[in-house]
């Protein structure tokens, strides 16, 4: 099941504050290189989770009016 905007918002800010909170000058500057990779490749994941759960969706959209004729004749 994919995770929601929310549980992937608090995935990210704990992450960050988690590295900030093992090396004060994590965010300094306010946009690190480690900030900006943690920051990219959180949402790589998620445009990849959006993408699987968009053609889990369209597939299911494809089988569902199969499966109601299946069971109107079943």
């Amino acid at each position: 099941m994919a995770r929601t905007p929310e549980e992937w918002g608090a995935l990210l800010g704990s992450t960050l504050a988690k590295m900030q909170a093992s090396d004060a000058r994590f965010m300094l500057p306010a946009m690190s290189p480690d900030c900006s990779r943690i920051i990219t490749e959180t949402i790589a994941v998620i445009v990849a989770e959006a993408r699987m759960q968009g053609r889990d969706d369209a597939l299911l959209d494809l089988q569902a009016p199969t499966i109601a004729r299946r069971r109107l004749h079943a």
